[in-house]
């Protein structure tokens, strides 16, 4: 459906620890609409504002929501849901996907069972050291299976770092031991079906941790030159892996590519859009700019 001149809300903020990285991309947005003379409003959200959210889309006549909260409560399905109910268009993937992709365990288990390659990884229950160096090798890592930004995430090089997860993680998260792939990790973004250009990451420490992502000017973003037949596999890939899940308008996909291999890694529904963020530099690269990046989101017709 094309939008000709939709009343919109812009979802940002939220009650996770990507907070600070949702209210920027939420703002970014807000300003970019507004300044291009939409009807436009922003609404920080919180735990407990559901009832405030609602005020707000009735009483402003709300065509459409673009949730930018990153995080839980954003990306779970938990706002999806609400806004089923309050029968209300949003952009982006609906309650049940949301939900599935968010928790990395679920992804990889149904990307595992159609096919997908992945890293090798299992549930953190009560497992030694001794046990996931065997398994996993020399380094590895331990993720909350529900947090984005790469928040609570621990690369594990030896005993001390394994002793230190355990000392300090939430013992009421839950938590999974993933093997890590020694070779260059890409991204690519989807927008209504079709792939964006590919990047390729290199950070400037160990892994793309939250520093690199939002902080670092260090971390290098390439474009890589790929022959057809290896971008030939890499879209079929990616884009029946985000079908799969139930995903749809956009989103994003991080993998990685060992001996023309894809290996999937996981997958984002509400990709940041900051200046830093890679959705809107790989539009860029396909001459979108960040403008008509935002109305193909949202699927709004050029004013």
């Amino acid at each position: 459906m094309k939008y000709k001149n939709p009343k919109i809300c812009i979802l940002g903020g939220g009650w996770s620890n990507e907070r600070l990285i949702s209210l920027k991309s939420a703002n970014a947005v807000f300003d970019c609409l507004k300044s291009n003379g939409h009807d436009v409003i922003f609404f920080d959200m919180s735990v407990d504002s559901f009832e405030d959210l609602e005020k707000i889309i009735t009483e402003n006549s709300i065509d459409l929501v673009f949730n930018l909260i990153h995080g839980e409560g954003g990306e779970d399905g938990t706002v999806q849901k609400y806004l089923d109910m309050l029968s209300v268009d949003y952009c982006g993937s609906d309650e049940k996907s949301s939900k599935t992709s968010f928790n990395k365990y679920d992804t990889k288990k149904i990307w595992q069972q159609n096919g997908f390659l992945i890293p090798e990884y299992e549930l953190f229950t009560s497992q030694d050291y001794d046990y996931c160096n065997k398994k996993f090798g020399e380094h590895f890592f331990i993720k909350d299976t529900c947090s984005g930004s790469s928040n609570n995430i621990y690369l594990i090089s030896n005993l001390i770092d394994f002793d230190d997860f355990k000392n300090c993680h939430d013992k009421n998260r839950q938590f999974i031991i993933e093997e890590k792939i020694n070779s260059n990790e890409y991204t690519a973004a989807i927008l209504h079906n079709k792939l964006l250009p590919i990047i390729k990451i290199k950070p400037d420490n160990d892994f793309y941790d939250y520093d690199a992502k939002y902080a670092s000017n260090l971390t290098e973003f390439t474009f890589p030159k790929i022959n057809n037949d290896l971008f030939s596999s890499i879209n079929k890939t990616i884009l029946n892996a985000f079908n799969i899940i139930g995903c749809s308008r956009w989103g994003r996909i991080d993998f990685f590519i060992k001996n023309n291999d894809i290996i999937l890694l996981e997958l984002n529904t509400i990709p940041g859009m900051t200046d830093h963020s890679l959705v809107p530099k790989a539009a860029k690269e396909n001459g979108i700019d960040y403008y008509n990046l935002i109305l193909n989101i949202l699927d709004i017709c050029p004013r």
